[in-house]
């Protein structure tokens, strides 16, 4: 397989774990998920150090006791470090309309920046802030109405 071609593969499966991670912890992960997410993590990385030995010194494996959310973060970070040459490709394909990849098209502005995982992250934090009044509610024994 073509070297650019391998790391987009994997930078890809990255990506897909960073949203696969926060929403299995969001949804109360186990140890065992934790554990293939690491597992997968630092396989991907040990391939894309070989593929890319400038990454080697920048990212760390990680230990097999982490948590999720730092295996998404850690992920996130490795995709963030290939994110110009990923969505560079993005923008110039042409979709025949309004790009859908993490890039939505402005009216007459050019290409904006639009990225859903943001929207979902964003609305998960609201979920758990209504999620938390109402059990501080509950708690203190009033009722709605």
């Amino acid at each position: 397989m073509e070297r650019e071609q391998e790391i987009r593969k994997l930078v890809n499966v990255l990506h897909r774990m960073t949203r696969t991670a926060a929403r299995v912890q969001w949804m109360g992960a186990g140890e065992h998920e934790a554990r293939f997410a690491v597992s997968q993590f630092n396989k991907i990385l040990a391939r894309l150090i070989e593929l890319d030995p400038n990454l080697k010194g920048v990212f760390d494996s990680l230990p097999e006791e982490t948590p999720l959310t730092v295996v998404a973060m850690a992920a996130r970070q490795v995709v963030s470090y290939y994110e110009d040459e990923v969505k560079s490709e993005h923008r110039h394909k042409d979709w025949g309309g309004p790009h859908v990849f993490g890039v939505g098209v402005g009216r007459g502005c050019g290409p904006v920046d639009f990225n859903l995982e943001d929207i979902g992250n964003w609305i998960r934090d609201r979920l758990s802030e209504v999620q938390q009044h109402e059990r501080e509610r509950r708690a203190e024994g009033k009722h709605c109405g």
